[in-house]
């Protein structure tokens, strides 16, 4: 099987409202022609549908917003080394993606819709929390020469309509053949996004208990997560190790109704325990060329550990597959069996009776007096296999590993915790969806080829990327940032550019920034490369950070900025509510900005069944220090006022009176 190596781009996600807004109901969705739709919570004869439908985003001009440079570099050999016949190169392949539902299909679902629920009406898209993008070819595998480098430029759209920039930089072999591949109408060459979608989860008949102090001290959460180095741990080792845990007795299902709800139970238990143990790096994505550096001691790196991830998941599908198949041509092996028996007369069973046994304790063999065993596919016509035997599709393989890292909290819970999932809870549903580049057409100038032989025409273009954004967080909470790029050449003068980026400038360039200087008498072309720039953040409410002056020799300035939206969820059980005669509930939280102190509040009213809800503040990226004060509106009038507290938690429990 052809290896196919992930390139992925690891990007924060921010919800778009201050507070939770989006109730559709994740675990009830209904496909209508090539759209799925999720029914609303308040009124299930309104639906969302999915914007799952990437292509790569075309200009005004209706020309593709791609572009693949082949560029060559004459290079000289030394006097004791052999004659070069060709210089150095490679390649620079960047895309502009765009997630667009059109209205054929918008018009396809609300007729297919129509058939299901006459009532239904679709109010619109869904609205991923963010996600990842990520280029698929089998050109980016480094152990076939062909990948030097990965940059990531933004992350992935998240309404319909939006755009996100990705790009690799190839080796000249890579260049070469991803080149012709590209004259093909099937290119090596796709997209694949994996998006959070945050909704609600309906209630199901389950209790879990999680022994928190077992969990920390066994052995294989020992080895497997605390003992990891750098502190960097990955979404899929985190579900190892509960599934670890849930085999030894430290999580445990105390109630349970029918068994098909068993995993679905599990998931849900698992995210809200990741919440709880685990701090994300989604706001502080780490770059991916230390995702590729291996760690102290020989550890792997964290790629390494996600490839590593996906290859256990493909040999997992496979084996499913082949388990699933082998089974269901035994079965038929068997009925064969029985509906000869019928036919036989007394006493002339006895062979079917042994084709039973030996296909019962292997599989594999052939049994006596047959033409050929089932598993190997030699079945005759006339034997009763079912259809679904017959025509048994692949699975799908997974293509995909989300370097999605977390960080193990300093604070650890202790004691018994228990997770009741018999009200509809806030969740997250991970959705993923491909699609192949296709061919580029009507567009000759999106291949180009180059020399970059003469120094005297060289310029320098530095890229300015913003980190994991997209137009939305500047609607959030950023102003702008202000770029300067300053060039001492090697004959005294200076080169100043600069660019300032909004959320009106953002989506023209589709995070595509760029700054430039050229050649001045520099002569040495390793000096030549470097730089300074500075940043200057602004945010919401007139606050702005300013960087020291950074030196830098990179083709690209990461745009990191120092605060981040954080999310604390709000919560409360409205059985105790009721039991205490609540009404509504008001939480107000408090957090510093600067020298300026900032209040943000929600309000649940519990007659509305609002029983959960989030607040959103702006915090350094390895800090969530915030207070807050609770108030009960009671049915009889009166209020209880909490005294303020410190919280340091994603989650406030808004429920003890």
């Amino acid at each position: 099987m052809k290896k196919i190596f992930v390139i992925l781009f690891v990007l924060s996600s921010i919800c778009l409202n201050g507070v939770f807004g989006q109730d559709i109901i994740l675990d009830q969705p209904i496909r209508a022609g090539e759209l799925t739709l999720f029914p609303s919570l308040r009124n299930q004869n309104e639906y969302y549908y999915l914007s799952d439908k990437p292509r790569l985003a075309t200009n005004e001009r209706g020309r593709p917003q791609f572009s693949f440079l082949r560029y060559v570099e004459n290079q000289q050999s030394g006097a004791n080394q052999p004659d070069l016949d060709e210089g150095d190169g490679g390649g620079i392949v960047h895309a502009v993606i765009e997630l667009d539902v059109t209205n054929e299909q918008l018009d396809n679902a609300k007729q297919e819709l129509r058939q299901v629920n006459p009532r239904g009406t679709i109010r619109g898209p869904a609205i991923y929390e963010g996600g990842t993008i990520a280029l698929i070819s089998s050109v980016s595998d480094p152990e076939s020469g062909f990948s030097r480098q990965i940059l990531g430029l933004g992350k992935a759209p998240i309404l319909d309509g939006q755009k996100a920039a990705v790009s690799i930089q190839l080796t000249k072999l890579g260049a070469k053949v991803l080149w012709e591949s590209f004259q093909t109408p099937t290119p090596d060459m796709s997209i694949s996004f994996e998006m959070e979608l945050e909704g609600y989860k309906s209630p199901k008949e389950a209790i879990i208990e999680a022994n928190f102090d077992q969990i920390y001290s066994s052995e294989s959460f020992q080895a497997g997560i605390i003992s990891r180095q750098g502190g960097t741990v990955l979404a899929g080792e985190i579900d190892a190790a509960f599934e670890d845990q849930f085999r030894s007795g430290s999580i445990k299902v105390v109630q349970i109704g029918e068994d098909e709800d068993m995993e679905a139970a599990l998931d849900d238990a698992y995210q809200k325990l990741t919440k709880m143990m685990f701090e994300s790096s989604k706001g502080n994505p780490m770059a991916l060329g230390q995702m590729s550096v291996p760690l102290q001691n020989n550890q792997k790196s964290v790629l390494d550990r996600a490839q590593e991830i996906l290859d256990k998941g493909r040999e997992d599908a496979k084996e499913d597959f082949e388990l699933m198949k082998q089974s269901l041509k035994i079965e038929a092996f068997l009925n064969q069996g029985a509906n000869q028996d019928e036919e036989n007369k007394p006493g002339e069973s006895n062979l079917n009776q042994n084709q039973r046994e030996l296909i019962a304790q292997n599989g594999e063999e052939q049994a006596p007096g047959t033409s050929k065993d089932p598993a190997e596919g030699g079945a005759p016509d006339h034997w009763n296999i079912p259809p679904r035997a017959k025509e048994f599709d692949p699975p799908e393989m997974p293509s995909t590993a989300i370097v999605a890292s977390y960080k193990l909290r300093q604070t650890r819970q202790r004691g018994v915790f228990r997770i009741d999932l018999q009200k509809y809870s806030v969740e997250n549903l991970t959705i993923r969806f491909d699609e192949n580049f296709g061919p580029v057409i009507n567009c000759d100038e999106c291949f180009r080829e180059v020399s970059l032989d003469d120094p005297f025409f060289k310029q320098r273009e530095i890229a300015a990327v913003m980190d994991g954004f997209n137009a939305n967080d500047f609607g959030n909470y950023i102003n702008y940032v202000s770029v300067t790029l300053q060039k001492e050449h090697q004959g005294g003068e200076y080169t100043t550019d600069d660019v300032r980026i909004d959320r009106s400038k953002f989506n023209q360039e589709g995070n595509n920034f760029k700054l430039l200087y050229g050649w001045k008498e520099d002569n040495d072309r390793r000096l030549w490369r470097n730089y300074k720039y500075r940043l200057v953040w602004n945010f919401f409410g007139g606050y702005t950070e300013e960087t020291d002056w950074t030196t830098s020799s990179d083709n690209a300035i990461p745009l990191v900025p120092p605060l981040y939206i954080k999310s604390v969820d709000v919560e409360v059980d409205p059985e105790i509510m009721k039991e205490e005669g609540v009404r509504s509930v008001e939480v107000k939280l408090f957090y510093d900005l600067g020298n300026r102190e900032q209040v943000k509040q929600i309000r649940l009213n519990l007659r509305a069944e609002e029983t959960a809800s989030r607040i959103e503040l702006l915090q350094p990226v390895n800090q969530l220090q915030y207070e807050y004060e609770i108030t009960w509106y009671l049915r009889d009038g009166s209020t209880k006022t909490s005294d303020r507290k410190e919280g340091g938690s994603l989650v406030i429990f808004a429920d003890n009176l």
